[in-house]
């Protein structure tokens, strides 16, 4: 492959870290990852303040092994086969690894999983071992999303794939290429990366609700935000949208999303938990009734509100602890207390729905 050296000035104007600009230098062009051909009709991405579409090339990094080393995956690459590559955060760790070669990075919660289909189309692979393979990686690696259905993901081509992820920070791919084990990587996803800068897609900024973003990334930015945070990264913000005014549909009223990305920060531990929460509350964006509970007491009702089955692990204990803690005030309980501060015309209807 023909190696590129990406002009500066077409990757962002106040582009200030070097060491970001070094592994771009580094890498070789591996295609375009074709953000400027999205159909956004008359949506310009510099007016949702994207800068994706100028940085739509994907890089391919050789990985060395103290990089692979510093990344602390919690296992060893080369129990992959050559078909299957890794995505999301185990990934994204690897880039962290290579731009901030001195921060010292927690393991992963779990390990994505794809089945390369490229791959496959070049060498002479039993489908049903492709699958037995695959299941079985997943179950270790992903216990939770395997058993729900989200196994390992069939990625056919790089471009596509990176493209309709939710966040640039994403937009990795960890690959093997004979003995050598490389990273894929939008130019993006290396300039957020360096600024620890958490930013939604193009793809994800939905036309048909005037380019906002749905109500799981709005959640889901907020606890990848705590996650930076408690890692110490002061500096960590989110970028290209205005929480919670850019996204549709109301996050408060989103029972399920809440749930689900609390139990995520909980599986890490409570401090994230919490800081989670803090960050919710800063953004208006808590449960209604919910806006002066702790994590434990939040995720304890949001699972009896969704019936939603607690993770093994810190997630299940926080839950059984509260749960024998006697739980929360019932959420009829809070809205009744709020009623009764306002006038009996505006409660009427609820009272209503009561009988």
């Amino acid at each position: 492959m023909e190696k590129v050296s990406p002009n500066p000035s077409d990757i962002g104007a106040k582009m200030h870290q070097p060491r970001a600009l070094q592994m771009l230098d580094s890498g070789e062009h591996y295609t375009d990852l074709g953000v400027a051909n999205l159909q956004l009709k008359d949506c310009d991405c510099e007016q949702l303040g994207n800068p994706e579409a100028r940085c739509n090339e994907i890089y391919e990094y050789e990985l060395p092994a103290d990089a692979i080393e510093r990344a602390n995956l919690g296992f060893d690459l080369d129990e992959l086969p050559s078909f299957i590559g890794v995505k999301g955060g185990a990934a994204r760790q690897v880039l962290e690894a290579l731009v901030h070669s001195d921060r010292q990075l927690p393991p992963p919660r779990d390990v994505d999983l794809v089945i390369l289909e490229e791959v496959i189309a070049n060498g002479d692979y039993d489908p049903d071992e492709i699958r037995a393979v695959a299941s079985d990686l997943s179950m270790r690696f992903s216990p939770r999303d395997a058993m729900n259905g989200y196994g390992a993901e069939p990625v056919q081509s790089a471009a596509e794939f990176m493209r309709q992820h939710d966040f640039t920070i994403n937009q990795v791919l960890i690959r093997k290429d004979g003995d050598t084990w490389r990273l894929l990587a939008s130019t993006q996803a290396v300039l957020d990366t360096a600024e620890h800068v958490i930013r939604p897609t193009v793809f994800e900024h939905d036309p048909g609700n005037s380019y906002r973003i749905g109500n799981k990334l709005a959640l889901k930015a907020v606890r990848l935000l705590s996650d930076m945070q408690v890692q110490g990264i002061d500096d960590a913000s989110i970028k290209s949208v205005q929480l919670p005014d850019d996204t549709y549909g109301d996050p408060k009223d989103d029972y399920f999303m809440q749930t689900l990305q609390l139990d995520k920060a909980l599986e890490v531990s409570d401090e994230l938990a919490e800081r989670y929460v803090k960050n919710l509350r800063s953004y208006r964006m808590l449960p209604y009734g919910c806006e002066d509970m702790s994590a434990a007491e939040l995720y304890y009702e949001l699972v009896n509100r969704t019936n939603f089955i607690p993770s093994d692990g810190n997630a299940s204990d926080v839950f059984l602890a509260e749960r024998e803690n006697g739980g929360v005030v019932k959420l009829d309980d809070v809205i009744e207390g709020l009623l009764r501060q306002v006038p009996e015309r505006f409660s009427r209807d609820y009272y209503d729905s009561k009988k």
